[in-house]
């Protein structure tokens, strides 16, 4: 019965945010630009929403509180990284991007980086952005299980696949319109419940004194295990941020590039504060209830506080899990489509048979990652390692901006040989205590320094065409920017005009 309320308010959250992803289905499903890249048409607060909601990940704010109530606030590393990685990918690559979307067409991270290098570098991207971001989708069904199943007092495993089946029906219906309505809703709950359980919480447990008195000294170490390892989880994040989909999908979805960089910024600087808000929980649930599993950190000390607290934190939860999945599947899916379908089985593919195989792909993925995730120990460390993996990729294409002479042939080995590094290296359990990022960078560097050296071009062909593309980007972007103005003006009259009619 203590569970009657949470239950309601979950099942009402999920049907309802689920039936706003179908409400865009029909509009997604008119061709494949809109269903990917929703035709550049996503406004700033659609956009915020796409990005901040995927940025915080269930997986994330769940994974977050554990590892607090086990270890203390360096926690937060997970989240501050992607604010950093958000400054940088304003500073480094933001323009690139947009460029190569608006000029070329590019939907994908593969596709920018075939435009910027050829087609065997595209490849070798598509396998390391499936293989990191099918890593990153793994955890989300069985965090969002990890709320539910108690709930419903189901077993764990079974509601993880039922909640893998509700991720692809959303992906499949929606597309990125639909994923960013959705998350305007899932964003708002994030925000607004977790700060409010996250004070009741700390409250409870007699304030920041209550929790300095009852836990030990380095439980309040943000630099926790050490220096070292620390700067390495956030340095690799916020490297890894420059070859991400949550940024990228905003700089090709957004309607003009002022919008994408207003966004990109606003969601970095959002995600400081809610970044605190699961890790204090995890802090006030190892004062309140020491001894628990710590992976139910975050809901035992909503609920310890009231049936209400426990579903409004549930559907925070699920809200980060629900507008965190279905756009994970689907970066996963534009990638295999544009990349690996059309860009190499069959070049002529039409959108109809695109999206077909699209859908299918989203299924075979949703069970793979869901059938990885079960086995994965850490929910943060499987994160953590994925951001990891993905950060050889960003490091290439920023060298690739500064040092014009970086040819193709550099590119692919040092993404194929650091990646390989990377995946190794987390896989093998971070041997010596060390980080994939320190052997990942030192192999990326090793590689790609004399093999560029090699080259007989002084300056290659990708970086002539990322000029000719920044060119045509500067014409699109001033009819964009007129556009906008023509559509505030348009709804100033209509406005006016209503009152006038008053």
């Amino acid at each position: 019965m203590d569970n009657l309320v949470p239950l309601l308010m979950v099942v009402i959250y999920i049907v309802g945010t689920t039936v706003i992803s179908f409400f865009f289905s029909k509009k997604a499903s008119k061709n494949s630009a809109q269903y990917f890249v929703a035709e550049r048409t996503l406004t700033l607060v659609m956009s915020i929403a796409l990005l901040f909601s995927e940025i915080v990940a269930g997986a994330g704010t769940i994974g977050n509180a554990s590892d607090a109530y086990s270890t203390g606030l360096s926690s937060v590393w997970a989240n501050w990284g992607m604010t950093l990685g958000c400054i940088l990918f304003l500073v480094s690559v933001a323009r690139f991007y947009r460029a190569v979307g608006v000029a070329k067409g590019a939907m994908s991270i593969p596709q920018a980086y075939y435009f910027m290098f050829d087609t065997k570098t595209r490849m070798a991207l598509m396998f390391i952005v499936v293989i990191a971001y099918t890593m990153i989708f793994s955890t989300q069904a069985k965090a969002a299980a990890s709320i539910v199943a108690p709930l419903l007092g189901a077993d764990a495993t079974l509601m993880a696949w039922v909640i893998t089946a509700l991720f692809i029906l959303v992906t499949v219906t929606g597309g990125i319109s639909g994923i960013a309505w959705m998350n305007v809703v899932h964003s708002v709950v994030m925000y607004v419940g977790m700060a409010l359980v996250c004070i009741m919480s700390v409250v409870s447990v007699g304030g920041f004194e209550g929790l300095a008195a009852n836990l030990p000294a380095d439980h309040f170490n943000f630099m926790y295990p050490s220096i070292p390892t620390t700067i390495a989880y956030a340095l690799g994040t916020a490297i890894s941020f420059l070859a991400a989909s949550t940024v990228t999908n905003v700089s090709f979805s957004a309607k003009t590039f002022k919008t994408s960089k207003r966004a990109i910024l606003a969601s970095g600087i959002l995600v400081m504060p809610f970044a605190l808000m699961p890790a204090l929980m995890g802090l006030s649930a190892r004062v309140a209830m020491p001894g628990i599993a710590p992976d139910s950190a975050l809901f035992a000390m909503a609920n310890s506080l009231g049936s209400v607290f426990g579903g409004i934190v549930s559907m925070a939860i699920l809200a980060a899990i629900w507008s965190t999945a279905p756009a994970l599947l689907l970066v996963i899916c534009t990638s295999l489509t544009k990349d690996l379908y059309k860009g190499i089985i069959k070049r002529d593919a039409s959108d109809k048979s695109q999206m077909r195989f699209s859908r299918i792909m989203a299924v075979v993925v949703g069970a793979a990652g869901t059938t990885l995730g079960l086995s994965v120990p850490s929910i943060l460390g499987q994160m953590l390692g994925a951001f990891q993996i993905r950060s050889v990729v960003g490091i290439v294409l920023v060298a690739a901006i500064v040092w014009k002479r970086v040819s193709p042939n550099a590119a692919f080995w040092s993404i194929i040989s650091g990646g390989t590094v990377a995946l190794v290296w987390h896989f093998a359990g971070n041997p010596f205590d060390i980080a994939p990022l320190w052997p990942t960078l030192v192999t990326c560097l090793l590689v790609l320094i004399p093999v560029t050296l090699a080259s007989k071009k002084k300056v290659s062909d990708g970086y002539l065409m990322y000029q000719e593309s920044l060119k045509e980007m500067q014409q699109y972007e001033l009819k964009a920017e007129a556009d906008v103005k023509k559509e505030k003006q348009a709804r100033k009259a209509e406005k006016a005009a209503a009152r006038a009619a008053k």
